[in-house]
């Protein structure tokens, strides 16, 4: 059996980037959401995988890190229409 996660990052700033790109180094599938599609496509194209939706990353990942701005944001990433809970297996 693998250790290996499957991890959602939600946000690609400066901080999100980061750990994502930690994350890949450390061997884990690393699947993003931003909503700057460019920055997206760009980890995609150095070995990360690029969703196309919320609720998509939450169907391809183990564990979700959302790395926004602040708890409106979260909680509408999280929880608002077209969220990533839309895409929870368990929800």
């Amino acid at each position: 059996m693998s250790n290996t996660l499957s991890v959602g990052v939600i946000g690609l700033g400066a901080m999100g980037m980061g750990m994502a790109q930690s994350l890949r180094r450390a061997g884990h599938v690393v699947n993003v959401f931003d909503v700057r599609t460019d920055v997206a496509q760009k980890f995609a194209a150095e070995g990360g995988v690029a969703c196309a939706s919320l609720a998509d990353i939450a169907k391809a990942s183990d564990v979700l890190v959302s790395v926004v701005v602040n708890a409106a944001q979260t909680e509408s990433v999280l929880m608002g229409d077209g969220g990533a809970q839309s895409g929870c297996i368990n929800h």
